[in-house]
């Protein structure tokens, strides 16, 4: 007899397909906007002008920040495609009540935030990095709250 998935757990499970599909679809789709002309993109950035403006320091830092971003741009794809996929892995685990997927998602919002704050080494960038995972954090807690609901092995 199979056992039926508990309604929270229901829930978690498809706000975490849904958010994660859309997520790898948008990812996929900015590997391939990016795609050789990160540089075009960076010459861009180069031309304007924050000399004597108000807020020049901040501005300066948002644009290092940014090219910092574009230097790994591609590579943070990737990582975002495999995070995703394991996310939806993960989730499709544990609608089959396999703990594996519980710690399969761990390890997906781990290297989700640890891979981007250690490859930029920029404080801004990380803090981004860091809020931005709050939900996958509080998805986690969420998880582990049921994670006595997940009783199979294989």
């Amino acid at each position: 007899m199979k056992k039926k998935v508990p309604e929270m757990l229901n829930v978690l499970t498809i706000m975490t397909i849904g958010w994660s599909f859309m997520m790898l679809i948008s990812s996929i789709v900015n590997a391939f906007v990016l795609s050789g002309r990160v540089d075009t993109i960076q010459e861009e950035i180069g031309k304007v002008d924050i000399k004597g403006k108000p807020g020049e320091p901040f501005l300066e830092v948002i644009f290092n920040t940014a090219d910092i971003v574009l230097e790994h741009a591609e590579f943070l794809n990737y990582n975002s495609m495999i995070v995703y996929v394991l996310s939806i892995v993960a989730a499709l685990f544990m609608r089959k009540l396999l703990k594996l997927g519980f710690w399969m998602y761990v390890m997906a919002t781990a290297i989700e935030i640890s891979v981007p704050v250690i490859v930029l080494d920029n404080k801004l960038a990380a803090g981004v990095v860091i809020l931005s995972s709050v939900f996958s954090v509080i998805f986690i807690i969420l998880y582990g709250v049921n994670y006595k609901q997940l009783t199979g092995t294989k």
